[in-house]
Order: structure tokens, then sequence, then C-alpha cells
């Protein structure tokens, strides 16, 4: 039924079989791109997960349809269903791949699927990939869990794992000669400095590792140093020491350092 209206006819919004008063509802149907996000190949969409920005080392090895390809990257966050990844080198969507995560709790093994992949990032030049857990292990599960876990609601918690290496340390702000010092623990953002002698805060720092495969030299400065009640007399003193400089090949030299092979 339409009705005059200046300037021409409209559809009348109570139509003759539904009396004035009469709710008239519609199904709403989802987007079938939506609906496609809900499931991956029948699997929960990872992203239904709690993420942390967890930074772990990793070792991993994918199958594509011409070669087998290894080599070693970082996690840039991680669930319990799926991971964000940094690698050197760009996988394929739908390439299956073995993954073999070193945390403080120990290596975490897992069969995944990339789902997406990114540009590289400056200035790292690392490559973004996407993946979805397909299978791991109950015991692994678990440890995974626990790792999720002990960050509770610390999203962007960092995670360190025990290094103990000896270093060679320079001042960058002023001339003088070198001076030993050994490692702690180390992460992506940093590492944990065992010193003779105490340094301010803001310090520059070139230190070179001796680690048993070559010399790996990183650049950054002091964060902190243990105030003097805690420290041992004629004992060394702890510093944190924060890389101000971190491009592709150290990154990826500091992955393969701290990752079992898988």
């Amino acid at each position: 039924m339409l009705r005059r209206f200046p300037g021409g006819c409209r559809p009348d919004p109570f139509p003759p079989d539904k009396p004035r008063g009469t709710l008239v509802t519609r199904k709403m149907v989802e987007p079938k791109s939506r609906q496609r996000m809900h499931h991956l190949d029948g699997r929960t969409d990872p992203r239904r997960h709690l993420r942390y920005s967890i930074r772990l080392p990793l070792v991993h090895r994918a199958k594509s349809r011409s070669a087998i390809s290894a080599g070693v990257g970082w996690t840039r966050n991680l669930s319990e269903a799926g991971a964000c990844l940094e690698l050197s080198d760009r996988l394929q969507p739908k390439d299956p791949v073995r993954l073999r995560l070193q945390t403080e709790q120990g290596a975490i093994e897992v069969e995944a699927r990339v789902i997406w992949t990114g540009e590289p990032d400056a200035p790292a030049g690392c490559i973004p990939h996407g993946v979805v857990f397909i299978k791991i292990a109950p015991d692994q599960r678990q440890t995974l869990r626990g790792l999720l876990g002990s960050k509770g609601s610390a999203r962007h918690a960092g995670t360190r794992l025990h290094l103990d290496v000896s270093v060679t340390c320079r001042r960058k702000d002023r001339e003088g000669p070198s001076f030993p010092g050994r490692t702690g623990n180390i992460g992506r953002g940093g590492l944990l400095l065992q010193l003779s002698k105490a340094l301010p805060p803001g310090t520059p720092l070139e230190v070179t590792l001796h680690t048993a495969e070559e010399l790996l030299t990183v650049q950054g400065t002091i964060a902190w140093s243990d105030p003097p009640q805690r420290r041992n007399p004629g004992g060394s003193i702890r510093h944190g020491f924060r890389f101000t400089a971190l491009d592709q090949a150290v990154s990826l030299l500091l992955g393969f350092l701290l990752s079992d092979p898988l």
C-alpha cells in the first residue's frame, strides 16, 4: 500500500496484514566472511584465546610443496591455540610447520599451520607469521598453560632464559680498556650482566658474548644495578642491560644460541 507524500510516494511502514502496534522483526544473518573466521579447518579460532606478548626463541621446520626448510626465530605473542612468529624467511599460508619453543620450564614442541604472513618489520627485517596449533602433546600443553598462567594479568610480561657465558664489555661514552663479566640470563630485550664494578644507569656499552659457536656483539645501555645493600663484599654486581640496537642477524643468532635443535 502506498501513501501520497509531498514529492512522491513512500511504502507504508504498517502493511495491511500487520496491524499497528505489531513489531516487525527480521532475522539478521551473519556475513559469510565473519562465519569463516569462527572456524579454521574445523579448529577453534586462536583469537578467542587470550594473547600474551611473550618473546621466546624458537626453531622451526616447515614442509612446503617444493622443499623442507628450517630456521630460527622468536615469538611475538602467544596463546594456548596459536602464535605470531618472527622469522627470517617467508613461509606460505597453509604450510605445515613444526616448532620448538624454548621456555623457562623447558622446550615445547608443537605441530602448527601457517595461516597468514605479513611484511618485514623495520629495523630488524623479520617477517611476521600467524600460526595455529594443530597438535600438541598433553604434557607439552600443560607446560604451555603453566607458562601463560604464570604471567597472570601481565599480558606483556617478559621472559628470560638462563645463560651463563663470559663477556667482554667496552664503554662507548669514554675511552678506556675493556673489562670482563658474565651473563646470568637473557631475553629478547636485554640480559643480566654480572660485573666487578658498578656502572650507573644510562651507561652505553658494547658487550661481546663468548659463545661456543662464535663471538656475538650487542649494543645497549645499563638500565639498573643492584643497590649497595644487596651486594656481596668481593662478589660480582648485577646489572640490567637493555639492547638498543638489535638487527635481524643478531636477533636470529640469539635465537639460535638459546634454542635446542629440532
